[in-house]
C-alpha cells in the first residue's frame, strides 16, 4: 500500500510540473508576441520620422511646388494631390521610392506672401497601409526672401 501512494504521488507532482511548464509557456509566448507587435509598431515609427525629415528637407530645398514634386518623384512614386494643394509620395517598407509602397508621406505646400518674400508652410503626414492609418505628422515653414531684380 505504501508502494501505491509512492506511485501516486509521482504522478501528481508530475502532474502538477507539467501544468506549471505550461504556464509559464503561455505567459512567455504572451510576453514574446506583445514585444513583437511594439517592435513592429516602433520600426513603422522610426521610419515615419525619417520619412518625414527627408521631406521637409525637401520642402526647404524647393522655391515652387513643382521643386517639390521633382525632388521627390523617383520611378514615379509622387503626384501632386488631386486639389493642388501638394505632392503625394508613396515609399516600400525599405524607404525605398516606390509607387505601390506601403508608406505615403502627404506634404501641403501653403505659400503666403510677406513684405520682404514668402513663407511656405507645410504640414508633412507619413500614412501606413491601405487604411491610411497615420503614423507621424510634422509642421515646417520656410522663408523664401524676394530675390532682387
Amino acid at each position: 500500500m505504501k508502494k501505491n501512494s509512492h506511485i501516486t504521488g509521482f504522478y501528481l507532482e508530475t502532474l502538477l510540473l507539467i501544468v506549471v511548464f505550461l504556464a509559464i509557456i503561455l505567459v512567455l509566448t504572451q510576453v514574446f508576441g506583445l514585444g513583437r507587435m511594439q517592435s513592429v509598431q516602433a520600426k513603422r515609427l522610426t521610419d515615419a520620422v525619417v520619412l518625414a525629415g527627408n521631406a521637409a528637407e525637401a520642402v526647404s530645398a524647393s522655391r515652387t511646388q513643382q521643386d517639390l514634386l521633382d525632388l521627390l518623384d523617383e520611378n514615379s512614386n509622387a503626384a501632386l494631390m488631386p486639389d493642388a494643394s501638394g505632392v503625394t509620395a508613396c515609399y516600400g517598407a525599405d524607404l525605398s521610392p516606390d509607387a505601390d509602397g506601403g508608406y505615403r508621406v502627404e506634404v501641403s505646400w501653403l505659400p503666403e506672401e510677406t513684405e520682404t518674400g514668402r513663407m511656405i508652410r507645410s504640414v508633412i503626414r507619413v500614412c501606413f497601409g491601405e487604411a491610411g492609418e497615420a503614423l507621424y505628422q510634422l509642421e515646417t515653414a520656410v522663408f523664401q526672401p524676394e530675390v532682387g531684380t
